[in-house]
């Protein structure tokens, strides 16, 4: 899934290769200068050779505003022709996000449509700056390229597909949104109710990151997104146990969701880590499915 940033050091000037910068961070709390903020991020310095993909306006269906469902095809194949993708492409994706969010979002999408000689930047750019290689502020020419979008349907579940799915003991649904907001104490602007889809169990990316799971200070979680420290997933049999101690094993399908799927593209991704094939991201997610006053909410009290 991932390749490390001595390699990509190593083959920064390889033929057949394209990187992609899709940092996002700023563009998330100001929703109305997405472009704008993270394409400033990319031109203050970037990994050589990388182009910038937004990751809501390019990966995301325009015609929607409030719902990240996923670019229709047409939308995406002019996204890969303008950035020098091809279907034999060799697509290595970063982000700046303490754990990949935007690029398991643009990993997870290329599998969609197909495409499967993708990687993703262990440690991201926040690594690659620790390690002191370099920045560029410079703007590739590439040549436009053909790709076709061919659907794998099968990792992404609809509305539908969770509706029949809420009382089968073979489909564990998991939230990757926050504790608070996944036991309705919050509500966040893209969600109309707060709460969580009924019978859906609690795993946030941040429990799957060696520094910030629960045993983590409360000061470092709340200050990752910001810190500029690489974080990496537990190592694979600790992933396992995780997924374990929420019913995930071989043989039952699994959904992820959270607000707009971000997280829950992170957590698909440490889910085929482990080697968990059954498994899809509802790329409606709340942002959907609150809106949909005909569909149920779940509010519980726990304690962490």
């Amino acid at each position: 899934m991932f390749v490390e940033t001595q390699w990509l050091a190593d083959h920064l000037n390889d033929g057949g290769i394209r990187i992609v910068d899709l940092r996002f961070i700023r563009c998330f709390s100001n929703h109305d200068k997405v472009a704008e903020e993270c394409r400033e991020d990319y031109m203050e310095g970037h990994i050589p050779g990388a182009v910038y993909i937004d990751c809501i306006g390019d990966l995301t269906d325009p015609s929607f505003k409030d719902v990240f469902y996923v670019a229709p095809p047409d939308h995406f194949e002019k996204v890969m022709n303008r950035a020098g993708i091809n279907n034999k492409t060799m697509v290595v994706c970063y982000d700046e996000a303490p754990y990949p969010l935007a690029s398991a979002r643009f990993w997870w999408t290329l599998l969609y449509y197909g495409h499967t000689r993708v990687k993703i930047l262990a440690g991201g750019i926040r690594k690659w700056i620790k390690e002191g290689r370099p920045l560029s502020t410079a703007v590739p020419k590439v040549s436009r390229e053909i790709f076709t979008p061919k659907v794998q349907e099968s990792i992404r579940a609809t509305k539908e597909t969770v509706k029949k799915n809420l009382s089968n003991d073979g489909t564990v649904i998991i939230d990757c949104l926050s504790f608070r907001q996944y036991h309705g104490k919050v509500r966040n602007s893209w969600s109309t109710r707060k709460g969580h889809i009924p019978g859906a169990v609690w795993l946030p990316p941040m429990e799957l990151v060696k520094g910030l799971d629960r045993a983590s200070s409360a000061r470092e979680r709340s200050e990752s997104m910001a810190n500029n420290k690489p974080y990496s997933f537990f190592p694979i049999e600790e992933l396992r146990r995780i997924f374990a101690q929420v019913s995930v094993e071989r043989g039952k399908r699994v959904i992820t969701y959270c607000g707009k799927a971000e997280a829950a593209c992170s957590v698909f991704l440490a889910l085929k880590m482990i080697g968990i094939e059954d498994v899809a991201v509802y790329d409606g997610s709340l942002a959907e499915w609150s809106r949909d006053l005909s569909l149920p909410m779940e509010v519980t009290s726990a304690r962490p």
